[in-house]
Parts: C-alpha cells; sequence; structure tokens
C-alpha cells in the first residue's frame, strides 16, 4: 500500500508501537474519542503501553486482532476486530485514521485488509460497522466496501445511536 509519499505497511500491534502510537493518539483524540472513547487512542505513554497490552491480551484470548497502518516513523491509523464469538464466527470491524491522513483510501485499504484476514485466514463469516449516521467519511468507507447496511441501532455507543453494516464472506 502506498500513498503519494511513502508506502505504508500494516504491522500487528507490538509493544515496538508505542511511541507512535501515542503520537498518533494525540494527533487524533479529537477525531477519534467521542466515538471509539480513549482506550483505543491512547493520548499518554503509560495509556499506550495499557493499550498495547490490552489489546495483546486480547489476541491471546482469541477476542480480537489489531493492526497499526504504519508510515516509516508515523502510525496513520488503527485497525481492529474485535469482540469475534467464537461459536457464530462473527466479529466487529473497526478502525480510526489520524486527521492529517484522511482522504488518502488508507481506511478502505487497511478494512480491505482486515476482511481478507477475518475471512480467510480466521475463518469468520460475517463482520458488523457500527457507524455514526452523521460520520460521512466511515459511511463512505463502508459503501466502498460494499457493506450492507441492515438499520439503525438505538443508543448502541456510549448511548448514541448507530448504523449497523455488515460485511459476510463469500
Amino acid at each position: 500500500m502506498k500513498t503519494d509519499d511513502s508506502p505504508v505497511a500494516i504491522e500487528r500491534i507490538g509493544m515496538k508501537h508505542a511511541e507512535v502510537l501515542c503520537r498518533a493518539g494525540q494527533a487524533s483524540a479529537h477525531h477519534v474519542k467521542p466515538w471509539l472513547g480513549t482506550s483505543l487512542c491512547p493520548v499518554t505513554p503509560a495509556a499506550t503501553k495499557h493499550c498495547i497490552e490490552s489489546l495483546d491480551a486480547s489476541r491471546h484470548q482469541n477476542y480480537g486482532i489489531t493492526y497499526l497502518l504504519v508510515q516509516e516513523d508515523t502510525c496513520l491509523g488503527m485497525g481492529i476486530i474485535n469482540y469475534i464469538h467464537p461459536l457464530h464466527l462473527t466479529g466487529n470491524l473497526g478502525y480510526w485514521i489520524r486527521p492529517d491522513a484522511c482522504g488518502q483510501g488508507l481506511a478502505v485499504a487497511l478494512c480491505k485488509a482486515l476482511l481478507k484476514l477475518a475471512f480467510t485466514q480466521m475463518g469468520l463469516n460475517r463482520l458488523e460497522c457500527f457507524i455514526e449516521p452523521a460520520n460521512k467519511a466511515s459511511l463512505r468507507v463502508a459503501e466502498k466496501l460494499g457493506a450492507e447496511r441492515e438499520g439503525l441501532c438505538r443508543k448502541r455507543i456510549f448511548g448514541r445511536d448507530a448504523l449497523l453494516y455488515s460485511l459476510t464472506s463469500a
């Protein structure tokens, strides 16, 4: 994957990303916090360490997996598959892109990579995305991914309404 500047890598999150994730969180908190809270967009070194440890624990419990978009020494965003249901083989798909990297197709590229992982390697049947109705950028991402709008979920995320979109395996 490339941007206009240089190649972008998709890397599974690890402690080696602590500094770049913290900087990305600081640059993105105002953009991400209202929808995802602070746990997935840490702004301090201590919170970043806790975030990475928590996400790694989720991976070891087969509950979720997280990847970062990294360009040189900059984290451009995060993608996560979580709330994995082991019986029904479903999960949630979430992501955030730092504001200064938006509009370059990075969210779509990241989500496509995560979809491939979910459906081919993890054996999931369905991923769900909850999107704030006013989040036009995320609505475009869902559309570009071919997600199907299933309806409005009242008070679903932090007491606010969310649109439910689904993506299913072929």
